[in-house]
């Protein structure tokens, strides 16, 4: 059964008001206004209203009244059922034109919002699901194996997720060959049951999209295993990797698990602070590492002179007091990199 809300009405009614010069108000299925360019009339009976729903009609009225205005009232109808009146306040004769317009215009916009709402009720309750099976401690019930279904994912079978963030806002469908769901308006969540599918879809996701930074969890007996692997993983790639955008957890599983320990740490988080001071120094610090701390290729792939390199991870120490070239210093380093990523 199709109900008129307010919220509904008052977007119409403000809509439609930007191109008719006279008051419009919408009335519900009893004849009580809620959408009104005069907001002190919402909530009142209109009487003219109950008569176009009683007759299944138009009712002009053709003088004011305490709480109904002159004009023309029409009852809005769809599926064989009247939701509602529209009227137009001002001269009967004057309004009468717009009045097959009018409610045309009405119910098409009705029909939209309704198909609107019926879409974000829809995306509301994936996305309620999806929270529900990236729970840490999430139970496989019946009906959440039945849920799981609709969206083609068979929470008895093993499962690996790929995370990607976009560089741009995407669509949920933008991957349509597997269940996918979108974590904000510019990452997407991706479930594979297919052993061999994740390596055509990497390379599929790289090729369309190939600023996308992509993670990989494991093959897991859980969802939200997969899940908060990718996740970790990602905060891995972001954090230490300057030119990388694709990880696997399983190539950093140790680090990105450690990863999740320190980060709210009081000297990590320090460390974080000073790091976020300087883009170049984090750019240098992160080629150094993925040089494995390799001096000459640093510095090659960087552009710069040895001796550049040498005071830039001087000013490191310096900032940190951690020393990159102190290996069990540096890992602290590498915690610092990955903490800055959210």
């Amino acid at each position: 059964m199709v109900e008129l809300s307010h919220h509904q009405a008052q977007n119409i009614v403000d809509r439609m008001m930007k191109n008719i010069p006279y008051n419009i108000n919408i009335m519900d299925h009893t004849g009580t206004i809620i959408g009104s360019g005069n907001k002190n009339r919402i909530g009142t009976l209109h009487h003219g209203a109950v008569e176009a729903i009683r007759q299944r009609k138009p009712v002009d009225i053709y003088e004011d009244e305490a709480y109904v205005k002159k004009g023309i009232n029409l009852p809005i109808e769809l599926n064989g059922r009247i939701v509602g009146v529209v009227g137009i306040s001002g001269e009967v004769e004057e309004t009468r034109p717009f009045g097959n317009l009018l409610k045309s215009a009405v119910i098409l916009l009705i029909e939209q919002s309704i198909a609107l709402e019926k879409e974000n009720a829809k995306m509301n309750q994936k996305r309620q699901f999806f929270d529900s099976i990236t729970e840490v401690d999430i139970e496989y019930t019946k009906p959440v194996i039945d849920q799981a279904l609709l969206y083609g994912i068979h929470l008895t079978k093993p499962s690996q997720v790929m995370v990607v963030e976009f560089p741009v806002e995407v669509a949920e469908d933008i991957i349509d060959s597997y269940p996918s769901f979108k974590m904000s308006s510019h990452s997407l969540c991706i479930i594979v049951q297919d052993a061999d599918g994740m390596h055509a879809l990497q390379n599929h996701v790289q090729a369309q999209h190939p600023a996308a930074y992509i993670s990989v969890s494991k093959m897991n007996d859980t969802v939200s295993s997969g899940y908060w692997q990718a996740r970790a993983a990602m905060r891995v790639l972001k954090g230490v990797f300057y030119n990388e955008k694709a990880i696997s957890y399983s190539k950093c599983e140790f680090i990105a698990d450690m990863a999740r320990l320190p980060k709210y740490d009081s000297s990590i988080q320090n460390l974080t602070h000073f790091l976020k001071m300087d883009g170049e120094l984090i750019k240098t610090l992160q080629i150094y590492i993925s040089c494995n701390l390799n001096a000459n290729e640093t510095a090659s792939q960087l552009i710069i002179h040895r001796n550049t390199l040498n005071y830039r991870l001087s000013k490191i120490h310096k900032l940190t007091g951690k020393d990159p070239k102190n290996i069990l210093e540096l890992v602290e380093l590498v915690f610092a990199l990955i903490a800055r990523v959210k």
